[in-house]
């Protein structure tokens, strides 16, 4: 049986390490939280089986995430807590569907006794269940081709430097939020805090203090912590930079420049330690023409770009990905996976994947489902797969065409573009490497 596993949602870094090893010396498994926005997309992805979720928070309030989390999770048990004597907030939060209120500081083994009581009616859950999850997305890397394999080594590469900004760029669905991840684990490990952030999601009145936080001594409010800070130490992951306002950009670039988190700050101010990742699949050339990005926090950020490939430009990884998934969502289902046969595989390698990795992980899901257990033939594809002319098979001429290719690209990646060096690599004159550039049109 599955160890119980509680999502734990709260501003305060210390205290979430603190509830997490008392928990886990209980024998639970625990997952953490920062923010509203991100406790919202592990408690969908990770399936916990409790929540703990502190009443005030930067952004979305404890309220508003439980309000939420009744939506599209109404039989999930969620625990309040808050350091203040709020009864309103207590009442509210039972209302609205609480199974407790804690009151900072509180004794962990009274939150431990609350909780085995709250957990004893709970069904047990598929022991790995979220782990599927997870094993489901972190296939959108796999691929032997070579767009794919270099991604990898300059995952790598980026994880190892000391750059303070990376930017993902790609179409809708390739999986920038899983490389994101990827890179943070390579940079960071598990325990170091991962916080997720759409720009466009904030009113332009809450984007600044989301950010950096405010301390309250000019304007008699509480004081909080800004998601930079709470990413300190690890990675803040921004979506849709572009819609910041213009004096919050400024703010950004500033904070890029000197680590400081306040405007003015000296060297001995308030600093953070983040890793900013942005992921776009916006034109944000275009945005700085129109002035909707600033051009020296567009320079900034373009500073170390990465590019996720879309599907079509690696249709040799399409049978790995395709099985891969079929097998994943068949266990995530207790059953033997589907099989696609050679004239399924050939209409799935011809696609152009409008939607990438995401749609085909959809139709496979979707495939599971509809067909369980069954062997997939080109008739059991939905319509869409079926209107295409599929490629005549490849000469030999051709097939040679794609090593060259693949073989001088690697050695000029290898050779930062140095032709003479690549040229030396590949045992051939630095003329015929040219022609060969030329020919191939790798220019």
């Amino acid at each position: 049986m599955s160890r119980t596993r509680i999502l734990i949602v709260d501003d305060e870094i210390k205290l979430v390490r603190s509830i997490c090893f008392a928990l886990r010396q209980a024998g639970y498994d625990c997952l953490q939280s920062h923010s509203g926005a991100q406790g919202l997309e592990l408690a969908e992805k990770q399936a916990p089986d409790l929540v703990l979720l502190d009443v005030k928070m930067p952004g979305a309030s404890g309220l508003d995430v439980l309000q939420a989390l009744r939506q599209r999770q109404p039989d999930l048990p969620v625990i309040m807590m808050s350091a203040l004597d709020a009864t309103q907030d207590a009442v509210r939060a039972v209302k609205l569907g609480a199974v407790d209120y804690l009151s900072k500081p509180f004794d962990m083994e009274e939150l431990i006794q609350i909780i085995e009581e709250t957990t004893a009616t709970i069904p047990p859950t598929p022991s790995a269940a979220h782990q599927e999850n997870r094993r489901i997305e972190e296939a959108m890397l796999l691929g032997n081709s070579y767009v794919i394999a270099t991604l990898r080594d300059q995952l790598d590469r980026v994880a190892a430097s000391s750059s303070r900004c990376v930017m993902l760029r790609g179409e809708v669905g390739v999986g920038k939020a899983v490389v994101a991840r990827e890179l943070h684990l390579r940079t960071c490990g598990p325990d170091a805090p991962l916080v997720e952030l759409n720009c466009a999601t904030l009113a332009p009145g809450q984007a600044e203090s989301e950010l950096f936080g405010q301390d309250g001594a000019s304007n008699g409010v509480l004081p909080r912590r800004g998601l930079i800070e709470i990413a300190d130490g690890g990675t803040l992951f921004l979506h849709e930079v572009e819609a910041l306002p213009l004096p919050v950009q400024t703010r950004l670039q500033t904070f890029l420049e000197t680590g400081n988190l306040r405007p003015m700050a000296s060297k001995s101010g308030p600093q953070a330690d983040v890793r900013i990742v942005i992921s776009t699949d916006a034109d944000l050339e275009q945005a700085t023409r129109e002035g909707r990005l600033r051009r020296d926090l567009y320079l900034k950020l373009s500073a170390l770009p990465l590019e996720v490939p879309p599907l079509r430009e690696r249709s040799d990884d399409v049978d790995l990905l395709a099985l891969r998934f079929c097998r994943d969502f068949a266990r995530r289902a207790g059953q033997r996976p589907i099989q696609l046969d050679s004239g399924c595989l050939d209409r799935l390698r011809a696609y152009p994947w409008p939607g990438n990795v995401r749609e085909l992980k959809n139709l496979t899901e979707r495939l599971t489902i509809l067909h369980p257990e069954a062997m997939i033939r080109e008739s059991d594809l939905p319509s869409e797969y079926h209107d295409l002319t599929l490629p005549q098979a490849e000469t030999i001429a051709d097939q040679i065409q794609h090593v060259e290719r693949d073989l001088i690209r690697d050695a000029m990646t290898k050779a930062r573009g140095r032709k003479g060096v690549a040229a030396e690599k590949l045992g051939i004159s630095r003329h015929a490497l040219k022609r060969k550039i030329q020919k191939l049109g790798l220019q």
